[in-house]
């Protein structure tokens, strides 16, 4: 990890339109919610890709297909729900648990939010620590994040974390939970046919995060600005949680104080949404993306809270690191298929326009 950082027909007639709409309908089953996780959805398929930020490789942010992103970046809670589903009993066999990240032994950092209790009931043994139900999850490595959304895609009390949108074989070899198929896993980082849920790739992420579909244009930041933002949370246009002149978002001092938790819960910044909606893809905490360099090391992008400057949280910054380097700047939002049910209200009023006018509609 960058050493600065501390931290993508034609129908006639009501029957056929009522006959799509349920067939959207039932749709809705594919995307198994085994959480509350609000999503934006990213349209303008087939734009282009940011000329601003090209490189030897091509340009990011050009997508061809409409897709659902999470609104927010996963959550302490929602993290948690998820541990108490595959691992009731705490034995953390996956290490899907690292307070403080492995490098430090299991000692938790003022940004760790989940704690476990061995002695609680099975189905129970990992809580959220009072104050950051709604803050971003941290300390969790890229393994733990596809066998995060391989749970998304199967559903509450189904336990299996190594099918889904990503196939993972061979358990845990190492103290990090890394299957024995890694190194495919890193080469062709891409999800399984049919995933409904799944890490968003360095494209996707990109544009969720910079591009304004009504103007065909990229910003600098997520934030919807080509200027620097600051730093002040609340409502106002063009904040974000980094550190800047005024020091830390969460105490603007320019003092380091290990046990202050330097999070800020998601959507705090409720003025600085991206243009699709998204929020803190600009800072709080880098996001892992299905995206490797070198067949080796997963894309991080977006800058953490504890960057200094400006660049850490624009587009033109993104690094890499190794896949089990879970630590307190580190998190990560899923991707998913488009929702049915807006689907479904689109065409619904198409129809009522078609039907008014006695002409056939197209999709």
């Amino acid at each position: 990890m960058n050493a600065t950082s501390l931290f993508l027909v034609r129908f006639h007639g009501i029957s056929a339109a009522i006959g799509l709409l349920a067939l959207f309908a039932t749709g809705s089953a594919l995307r198994a919610q085994s959480i509350s996780m609000p999503y934006v959805t990213v349209g303008n398929p087939g734009n282009a890709g940011d000329p601003a930020t090209a490189s030897a490789s091509g340009t990011f942010g050009s997508v061809s297909y409409t897709y659902d992103i999470g609104e927010y970046d996963v959550t302490y809670s929602q993290y948690c729900t998820f541990l108490n589903d595959v691992d009731p009993t705490g034995s953390n066999n996956l290490a899907l648990f690292a307070p403080g990240g492995f490098l430090t032994l299991g000692i938790a950092d003022a940004e760790d939010g989940i704690s476990l209790n061995l002695g609680a009931a099975n189905g129970e043994k990992y809580s959220v620590i009072s104050g950051f139900a709604s803050m971003p999850v941290v300390d969790v490595d890229y393994w733990s994040t596809l066998r995060f959304v391989n749970w998304m895609n199967n559903g509450e009390g189904n336990a299996s974390t190594e099918t889904g949108a990503y196939t993972l074989i061979g358990g845990n070899t190492d103290r990090y939970g890394t299957p024995s198929n890694a190194s495919s896993l890193l080469a062709n980082p891409q999800h399984n046919a049919g995933a409904t849920v799944w890490l968003p790739n360095e494209n996707e992420w990109y544009k969720a995060a910079y591009y304004d579909g009504a103007n065909g244009t990229y910003s600098t930041y997520a934030t919807q600005s080509n200027t620097a933002p600051g730093n002040i949370i609340g409502s106002g246009s063009n904040e974000a949680n980094y550190y800047t002149g005024n020091g830390y978002s969460v105490t603007l001092s320019t003092s380091y104080s290990s046990g202050t938790n330097y999070l800020t819960a998601v959507g705090s910044f409720s003025g600085s949404a991206s243009y699709y909606g998204t929020y803190d893809q600009s800072g709080d905490v880098y996001n892992w993306e299905a995206t490797t360099v070198g067949s080796q090391y997963p894309v991080i992008r977006g800058g953490g809270w504890g960057d200094p400057g400006t660049l850490y949280v624009s587009s033109s910054f993104w690094s890499s690191t190794d896949p089990t380097d879970g630590n307190v700047g580190i998190g990560f939002r899923v991707a998913s298929v488009p929702e049915p049910n807006s689907i479904m209200l689109m065409l619904a009023g198409v129809a009522g326009l078609a039907l008014m006018r006695g002409k056939p509609f197209k999709l």
